[in-house]
């Protein structure tokens, strides 16, 4: 009864699906858990690798992480470091690291990107921001799907070389050449635990 009050994060489901056709994985996806969570999941929502995202294709993944605002109101950054195995998940599950854009807040969200559409959750203290019914989901956003090194640093170089957004790299540059962007050494030390599994599996 109250379905049509309930807030709209993400376009029709109809226009997801259409994003998988010219993917790779699009079969696969869209013959995947269609689910906000994964009914198998456990451990923290989007933050465990055994309770991932899921999301549609490498598209959905920047519509999602570009929908998505930090606990202290921010849009965010975000970097691909790599991909982990999931005993729940028969596909790899990517790990993202993320920064809002003030640099106040850093995070691990792990995406399983093989679903044919995005998730309506959020893991704890995100929030979604709502659809745009004019403009729609926009397919860019502040990241990209590979690492990098000195993140967030040289991710307006990696935004230009990899997703060829010359204005999107431009907006990220003026606001990182502010600095204020210190990792702290808590999430340090899960990315070098992350970076170990991935190295191990690719061994």
């Amino acid at each position: 009864m109250f379905s049509f009050f309930k807030k709209q994060y993400h376009e029709p489901e109809n226009l997801q699906h259409q994003d998988l056709l010219n993917e790779p994985i699009g079969s696969l996806a869209l013959s995947g858990e269609d689910c906000d969570q994964l009914k198998n999941a456990h451990g923290a929502f989007g933050r465990c690798y055994d309770n991932p995202i899921p999301v549609n294709g490498l598209l959905g993944t920047y519509k999602y992480l570009g929908k998505i605002i930090s606990p202290g109101g921010n849009f965010v950054f975000f970097h691909r470091i790599g991909s982990l195995i999931s005993e729940i998940c028969p596909n790899p599950v990517d790990t993202y690291e993320i920064v809002d854009m003030e640099g106040a807040y850093w995070d691990l969200l792990f995406i399983d990107m093989y679903h044919p559409r995005r998730s309506n959750k959020v893991p704890e203290g995100f929030r979604l921001k709502p659809f745009d019914k004019v403009f729609g989901d926009i397919p860019f956003a502040f990241g990209v799907d590979i690492f990098c090194r000195n993140f967030p640093y040289d991710l307006p170089e990696a935004i230009e070389s990899r997703n060829n957004l010359s204005a999107f790299a431009r907006r990220v540059k003026e606001r990182v050449s502010q600095g204020g962007y210190n990792r702290p050494k808590t999430q340090e030390i899960k990315i070098s635990n992350i970076m170990s599994c991935i190295v191990s599996i690719q061994n």
